[in-house]
C-alpha cells in the first residue's frame, strides 16, 4: 500500500548529495513564546540553548536588557527584569548571527494550576471529555479577550527530570477557550475583571493522578513508603532502553492495511459500543475526501478530535503524523498537510490506524471535530468510513509503557511536567486534587504541607498556594475514607499564604467531575485577590474556632461569619460522647454560634459536620461561602 523502498532509498540519498545548510542552535524552553504572559515587576530566568560559550543577549521593547553566556552542553538561563502590568511587548533574544523576536508578549498575572481531572476538566466538550461545563457553549461564546492566555503543559510521566515542557500559549477566544482548563478559566476570568491585569495560566494536570507523583524527590524525602517507587521510577528512566523498546514495538505494528474488505462504520467510533468492545490492539480506518476547489496546492490542517490511545495517520499511502505514546488518549489530534502533499490532487486517500493498548479506545470526541480545514472553510469527515481490524496487542510485542510505571509514581509528572518550569516566579498555584488519595487521609495530612513547601522552594521563596476540596460524589464505599480526606485537605491551612476552597454546594453525586465550574474558579480567585494583592473580600466559609458544651449542647463559635451564618438545613450535624459512637444532632442558631444536641448523646464530647462522601451544604456565611466539613473536641462545662 505505502511507497516501495526503492522510493524511499532514492529520497534518502538525494538529501544525503544535496548541500547542507548549518541549523540553527538557538531555541528557547517552549514557556517562552509569542502571546506569552510574563510575571509583573518580576526577574525571569530565560532559558534556552544555544551555541556552546556563545554570548546571549536579552532586550525587551519595555527597556531592560540582559546579557549572559551558554554553557558547555549548549544551555543559558538569563535573568531579565519584567516590566508593570501592560503590554504588547516584544522581546529580541541574540547570540552572535542568530536572532529571535518573541511578540505581543504581555505582563501581569501568571498562576500555574495544577492537579486531577477536575483542574483538567476543559471549558468545551472537546478531546476525551463529554459535555464542558454548564452553559459551555455561552460561556466560550463570550471568551474572547485579548489579555487571557492559557498555557497547557503536554502530559509527560518520567522517571528524571525533563529538558523541556511541551505546550504553547493561547489568546483566549469562542475557539481556544473549549480547551481550557473550566476552573483556571474562571479564577482568571475573575482575576481579569477585578485587576484588569493580564492574566496567564500555565495549566499541569492529569486526570486521575496521586499527590506524591507532583513533588520533587528531595519534596518526599521524609516518607520512606516513597523511596522504593522513586528508585524504580529513575533505574527505568534509561532512554536508550525505552528507545529500543518502542522501537521494537512499532516495527511489529503493521502499517499496510489487511488483507480483505473492511467493514462500514460511522465515525466517531468508541470501542466500547460496538464489536471491538472487548478488543485491544490495532484497526485501521480509511476514507477518500474530495478537495473543494482551490484547495490543491495549498496547506490544508487534518483533525480528528481525540483518539483512544494511539494514532498513526497516512495520506495517500504516505506516513502524516502520529500520536503513538502513552496519555495521549484525550488529546484532540491536529496534522497538517503540507502544500506540496496536495498540489494537483483532487482527492486525498485518508487512513487512521488506532492503537487501544487497554480500556476504551477508538475516536473519542465528538462529530464535529473531525474535519478537514482548508483555506476558505472545512469539510466534515465524520460519517462513513472503512474500518479493518488489526492485529490483537497480546499478539504483538509488549506494548512499551513509559518505563517510569506511568503517571501514578512518586515524582514523574513532577520530572515531566513541572522541572523545566523551575524558578518561574509565578503570582500563585491553584491546586484541585484528592479523588486518588483517598484512603490515605492521615498520609494526605502531612503530604500536602510536604507540596506545598517543595514547590515554594522549586518556584519561589513564598508562593501563594489556594487549593480545592473534593466534591461531593457518591464512591461507594463502606468507610468514611472520603470524609476523612476532606478533613486532611485542611492540613494546608496551617502554612501562611494558603486557601482552601469548600464545594459542598457544587458536587454531583453522580459525577465525579461536576459541571458547575464557575464558583469553584470564582472563590479560588478570590483567594488570590486576598493573599497577593491584600484585596478584602470574603474568601472562606464560616469556620468554627471554639465548641464549648452546656449540658447535653453543645455550643460552637465561628470566624469568618460575615453577613452572619445561615443554617439552610439543620442537616449533617453529629455529636459523640466518650464511646466515640457519632449520632445525628438538632442545629438552631442563637446569633452567631451554632447549638447542637442530640438526644442519644447526654455528654458530647466530639461534634463534626459533613462526614459523608455526599454531605448536605447545610450552612453558610451572609456572602454564600459555605462552610467546610469539620471534626471538633468539645470543652468541657
Amino acid at each position: 500500500m505505502f511507497a516501495p523502498w526503492s522510493r524511499r532509498l532514492a529520497v534518502v540519498l538525494g538529501l544525503l548529495a544535496a548541500p547542507v545548510a548549518q541549523e540553527p542552535t538557538l531555541r528557547l524552553g517552549r514557556l517562552f513564546g509569542d502571546h506569552m504572559v510574563l510575571p509583573e515587576s518580576s526577574k525571569v530566568l530565560v532559558r534556552g540553548h544555544g551555541r556552546p560559550l556563545a554570548a546571549v543577549t536579552l532586550a525587551g521593547s519595555w527597556g531592560s536588557e540582559a546579557t549572559g553566556q551558554v554553557d558547555a552542553e549548549g544551555r543559558f538561563a538569563v535573568a531579565l527584569a519584567t516590566p508593570k502590568s501592560g503590554g504588547p511587548h516584544e522581546l529580541v533574544v541574540t547570540s552572535g548571527a542568530e536572532r529571535l523576536i518573541l511578540k505581543d508578549l504581555r505582563s501581569g498575572i501568571v498562576l500555574l494550576a495544577s492537579g486531577q481531572s477536575n483542574m483538567e476538566m476543559p471549558m468545551g466538550n472537546r478531546g476525551g471529555w463529554q459535555g464542558g461545563v454548564r452553559d459551555w457553549r455561552r460561556e466560550v461564546a463570550a471568551a474572547a479577550d485579548a489579555e487571557l492566555r492559557f498555557f497547557t503543559v503536554a502530559r509527560v510521566a518520567q522517571g528524571r527530570p525533563a529538558e523541556d515542557v511541551d505546550g504553547e500559549w493561547s489568546v483566549s477566544d469562542a475557539e481556544t477557550a473549549k480547551a481550557f482548563s473550566a476552573v483556571a478559566y474562571y479564577c482568571a476570568r475573575e482575576l481579569r475583571a477585578a485587576t484588569g491585569m493580564p492574566v496567564g495560566v500555565v495549566v499541569a494536570a492529569w486526570g486521575g493522578t496521586v499527590a506524591e507523583a507532583w513533588l520533587r524527590p528531595t519534596g518526599l524525602a521524609a516518607f520512606p513508603e516513597f523511596a522504593d517507587g522513586l528508585r524504580t521510577a529513575a533505574e527505568g528512566a534509561d532512554p536508550a532502553r525505552g528507545a529500543a523498546e518502542r522501537e521494537r514495538f512499532w516495527r511489529a505494528v503493521p502499517a499496510t492495511l489487511p488483507a480483505g474488505g473492511g467493514e462500514p462504520v460511522t465515525l466517531p467510533e468508541r470501542w466500547s459500543t460496538g464489536p471491538l468492545a472487548a478488543f485491544d490492539g490495532v484497526a485501521f480506518y480509511a476514507r477518500s475526501v474530495q478537495l473543494p476547489a482551490g484547495w490543491s496546492g495549498q496547506p490544508l490542517r487534518l483533525e480528528l478530535g481525540a483518539i483512544d490511545d494511539c494514532d498513526t495517520v497516512f495520506v495517500d499511502q504516505e506516513r502524516l503524523g502520529g500520536m503513538e505514546t502513552d496519555g495521549a488518549w484525550n488529546t484532540a489530534r491536529q496534522y497538517v498537510i503540507p502544500a506540496a502533499r496536495t498540489t494537483g490532487a483532487k482527492a486525498l486517500q485518508l487512513v487512521v490506524r488506532v492503537l487501544d493498548t487497554g480500556g476504551e479506545g477508538g475516536f473519542a470526541g465528538p462529530a464535529e471535530a473531525l474535519r478537514l480545514v482548508g483555506p476558505d472553510g472545512s469539510v466534515p469527515l465524520a460519517g462513513a468510513w472503512t474500518r479493518w481490524r488489526g492485529p490483537a496487542l497480546a499478539d504483538l510485542p509488549p506494548w512499551p509503557r513509559d518505563p517510569s510505571g506511568g503517571p501514578n509514581r512518586p515524582s514523574v509528572l513532577w520530572h515531566g511536567m513541572l522541572a523545566p518550569l523551575q524558578s518561574f516566579p509565578f503570582t500563585a498555584a491553584i491546586w484541585y486534587q484528592g479523588e486518588a488519595n483517598v484512603g490515605r487521609a492521615e498520609q494526605y495530612t502531612r503530604l500536602m504541607p510536604a507540596l506545598v513547601a517543595d514547590w515554594r522552594r522549586a518556584f519561589g521563596a513564598d508562593l501563594p498556594f489556594c487549593s480545592v476540596q473534593i466534591a461531593p460524589y457518591r464512591y461507594g464505599r463502606k468507610d468514611d475514607a472520603v470524609a476523612q480526606l476532606r478533613l486532611a485537605q485542611a492540613a494546608i491551612l496551617a502554612l501562611p499564604r494558603t486557601g482552601l476552597v469548600g464545594t459542598l454546594d457544587c458536587g454531583d453525586a453522580d459525577d465525579i467531575h461536576p459541571i458547575d465550574k464557575a464558583p469553584v474558579g470564582q472563590r479560588l480567585a478570590a483567594q488570590v485577590l486576598a493573599t497577593v494583592f491584600g484585596k478584602a473580600v470574603p474568601v472562606d466559609g464560616p469556620r468554627p474556632v471554639r465548641a464549648s458544651r452546656s449540658g447535653a449542647s453543645v455550643r460552637i463559635e465561628w470566624v469568618g461569619a460575615e453577613g452572619g451564618l445561615r443554617l439552610v438545613a439543620a442537616a449533617g450535624f453529629e455529636l459523640a460522647g466518650a464511646d466515640g459512637v457519632f449520632h445525628p444532632a438538632a442545629a438552631q442558631l442563637e446569633g452567631d454560634a451554632l447549638v447542637l444536641s442530640a438526644a442519644a448523646v447526654s455528654a458530647p464530647r466530639h461534634a463534626r459536620y459533613a462526614h459523608a462522601e455526599v454531605p448536605v451544604a447545610a450552612l453558610r456565611n451572609g456572602a454564600g461561602w459555605p462552610a467546610r466539613p469539620f471534626l471538633l473536641e468539645v470543652l468541657p462545662q
